[in-house]
């Protein structure tokens, strides 16, 4: 079994740059189901024949959730804030509707819903304290955290790329940075160096005019 990728954090950021109430739907890929989230802290679970949900329970700290599936759509795992500003990151195990683990790191009460992402189907990201917190998804403890040097809002917002080398996350002034790992590192400067000969390209193509 090949080891995961780095996590993000040893890496500098390169620049700036059917619920009484609201329900967000998290599909599993290939999607045989739909799980939704909403304020009142129900999750439910969806078929596609307008059958009514099959599970009904409740998220952890009842109230805003946001769940997402692995890449390869075998785990689930949610991320939610309850009222009284309490911060949850779970593994679920889906088919019994039961937390298979928690995540611990959270110190601090939040005035509003933390944001998460995951890559592939190794790391799990939150945006809270000024900070991005990371965890491997097998270990409850917190792996490592960074504050990308500085900048960033309370809860800042966070999404991976596809293949997980790359991190966006906003930061305070209404920007975003960007968070490499060795290999998104290397996509970037080769976007970099083909940016840099198209614009090469461009003015030694262009005629040379001289007003006098």
């Amino acid at each position: 079994r090949p080891p995961p990728p780095d996590p993000l954090p040893l890496f500098p950021p390169l620049f700036p740059a059917a619920h009484p109430s609201d329900a967000r739907p998290a599909a599993r890929p290939p999607p045989e189901f739909i799980f939704s989230t909403a304020l009142d802290g129900k999750i439910k679970a969806w078929l596609y024949d307008n059958m009514g949900s099959r599970v009904d329970f409740d998220a952890p700290g009842r109230w805003c959730t946001t769940m997402l599936y692995s890449a390869d759509g075998s785990r689930l795992f949610s991320c939610g804030t309850s009222k009284d500003g309490d911060s949850f990151l779970v593994e679920w195990n889906e088919s019994e509707g039961s937390i298979k683990r928690t995540y611990s790191g959270f110190r601090k009460k939040s005035k509003a819903v933390v944001q998460f992402d995951i890559t592939q189907n190794h790391f799990l990201a939150v945006g809270e304290d000024n900070q991005i917190k990371f965890w491997e998804v097998d270990n409850v403890n917190m792996l490592t955290s960074t504050d990308a040097e500085g900048g960033l809002p309370n809860l800042p917002r966070l999404r991976f790329n596809t293949d997980g080398s790359l991190l966006a996350v906003s930061t305070a002034d209404h920007g975003f940075k960007i968070l490499a790992n060795a290999e998104g590192l290397r996509t970037l400067r080769a976007v970099d160096n083909r940016s840099f000969e198209a614009l090469r390209a461009q003015f030694e193509s262009a005629p040379i005019k001289v007003s006098i």
